[in-house]
């Protein structure tokens, strides 16, 4: 029976901490006399499973597993039916007792407010010595020396050593919490903020980007770097996430500030600073759009007709930079009152790369089509999943002689039942292509290997659930159907507009075979396709696409009032 993802997940959050039980349980019930080669190597895999880089970053990290693995020489010796040396005791109790120590440095560690990267000054200096260093490193080695004893019994210098490895870090951080050292390596928030503002006014930025979200949706930021790069000024990210400063110091050579809380916001933002951009609706965006000395300009970070699209929150912001007039018009059609104004068309300079194919669909002898479904979504009402239908269509894709580009949504794999049909869907594609020879890509290949717009320019066709894929692909103009993944029927066209001029799957795949027809064939919705390209991404020439943004931008920065 198939372990299901959650509980890969629990398993996963469990085995640091059960890991070191084990060691235990080897030593007592494995193989008598094979504690040198069985338990020391549990206790090594369980140190290097510490000590992974994306482990060994957070101090107090798997405490309570790393204290129990201190106190493998006691089981050792009561398997061995000898007497614990006190040299032990004081090793292991020394040990255990800095790392409870590192526990409590750590949360002062973690408390420090503003950290930067890519600045000249950089406060977390300090903070990533400790963490890495003295709080982690030190105290988890400590552990293995103390295994080395037993290991040789014969040496008995190496106890004497072992000791003095385990209660010398101890010392020192216990010296540094006595002495109050802590606030000497870690300054006051106040004076991190001046530091970080003194920092940035050197760099005379102009402008500014804002970024709160959860990990690992970066991706909404990072798509729009390379255009805030090619803006007249400097600029600068913050961030109110720590876990996000790592990821965007990996995506771009700016300066990157994470403050964590309200209060020290405004005090790291330079007087050069005119405009804030932000790129989604996040809840923490409210702590600087209150900021009436600043402009404020949404771009969120792609244009769909979904519920997030028209969120009624957008209004707050002084601009609203939207690809096209439908970006606008969907706002009214759902209710949502919102200045006009306020809005300006600047196309998506995203799609500004995307090839525009000029051979039609019907001379494509073998055509390559691209399914991109989306994920569940957090809540029911934003869930336009067709993963469920997802394998039906691949294989009357396969029977058709397609090949087959297959690029799920990086959250796919939080809802168990899309995780299973997205694997489903990937077995389908690796038979066929041991059987056929067919080129089909999914899996790293399609989802890491490749980008999106990778994936979209390799392929003839497209077929995707509601979301801003089916708009990017509407600058290339190459046919896509759209799955209505809830069933909507006639109203589907009221939900997602864009179907229009898109063929529409229904929820089971009964239409299959003539939409696949009208998809790979015949194409009747060619010209209307022309047609809605430019009310959904602007009318704007091919060759000089991209500037409709960075020009718009421009217009705003550095101006003295608002617009």
């Amino acid at each position: 029976m198939l372990i299901k993802i959650t509980q890969l997940r629990y398993i996963r959050a469990l085995l640091p901490n059960t890991l070191p039980v084990l060691c235990h349980a080897a030593i007592l019930f494995g193989v008598s006399g094979a504690w040198p080669a069985v338990g020391l190597a549990l206790v090594a895999a369980t140190l290097v499973f510490y000590c992974y880089p994306r482990s060994a970053n957070v101090p107090g990290r798997y405490a309570p597993g790393r204290m129990v693995l201190a106190f493998t020489p006691f089981t050792a010796a009561v398997a061995a039916g000898s007497e614990v040396p006190v040299a032990w005791a004081l090793a292991a109790l020394a040990t255990a007792g800095m790392i409870a120590v590192e526990v409590l440095l750590g949360r002062v560690v973690s408390a420090a407010k503003i950290a930067t990267t890519h600045l000249p000054t950089n406060p977390s200096t300090a903070d990533s010595f400790l963490r890495r260093t003295v709080l982690y490193y030190l105290s988890t080695f400590a552990v293995l020396a103390v295994q080395v004893p037993l290991a040789a019994p014969g040496v008995a210098a190496a106890t004497p050593f072992a000791v003095a490895l385990a209660a010398l870090p101890t010392a020192v951080l216990a010296a540094a919490k006595f002495l109050d050292l802590t606030h000497r390596v870690l300054p006051s928030t106040e004076d991190i903020a001046l530091t970080v503002a003194d920092a940035l006014d050197q760099l005379d930025p102009t402008f500014m980007v804002y970024f709160a979200g959860p990990p690992n949706t970066t991706y909404q930021l990072e798509m729009w770097l390379p255009y805030f790069d090619q803006i007249y000024g400097g600029y600068f990210i913050m961030t109110r996430e720590r876990h996000n400063l790592q990821a965007l110091a990996k995506a771009t050579e700016r300066p990157v500030v994470f403050v964590e809380g309200q209060g020290p916001i405004d005090g790291v933002i330079p007087e050069s600073v005119s405009t804030v951009f932000y790129v989604n609706n996040g809840m923490k965006n409210t702590h600087l759009v209150r900021n009436p000395e600043l402009r404020h300009i949404q771009l969120l970070h792609g244009d769909s007709d979904k519920v997030s699209s028209y969120n009624p929150v957008t209004g707050m912001y002084d601009r609203i930079f939207v690809a096209g007039q439908a970006g606008i018009d969907r706002y009214k059609n759902h209710g949502v009152s919102i200045p006009a104004d306020k809005f300006d068309i600047v196309g998506r300079p995203q799609v500004s790369i995307l090839d525009i194919p000029r051979t039609e669909i019907s001379d494509v002898k073998a055509p390559t089509v691209l399914y991109a479904p989306t994920w569940t979504g957090f809540y029911e009402d934003a869930n336009y999943c067709s993963l469920p239908l997802g394998p039906k269509l691949v294989k009357t894709l396969l029977e058709r002689g397609a090949t087959v580009v297959f690029r799920p949504h990086p959250y796919t794999d939080r809802d168990d039942g899309a995780a299973r049909k997205r694997v489903e869907t990937e077995d389908l594609l690796r038979a066929d292509a041991a059987k056929t020879g067919r080129a089909h890509l999914w899996g790293a290949k399609a989802c890491e290997e490749m980008t999106l717009f990778d994936c979209v320019d390799a392929s003839d066709a497209l077929v995707c659930d509601v979301s801003a894929v089916a708009s990017d692909w509407l600058y290339t103009e190459k046919p896509f159907a759209v799955v209505d993944a809830r069933d909507e029927g006639a109203n589907f066209v009221e939900t997602f507009p864009l179907a229009r001029v898109a063929y529409r799957i229904d929820s089971t795949g009964a239409n299959l075979a003539s939409v696949l027809d009208d998809l790979l064939k015949t194409d009747p919705l060619a010209r209307e396709r022309v047609q809605e390209k430019v009310y959904y991404l602007g009318d704007f020439p091919a060759e000089t696409y991209e500037r409709a943004f960075i020009d718009a931008a421009q217009r705003y920065i550095g101006v003295g009032s608002l617009a």
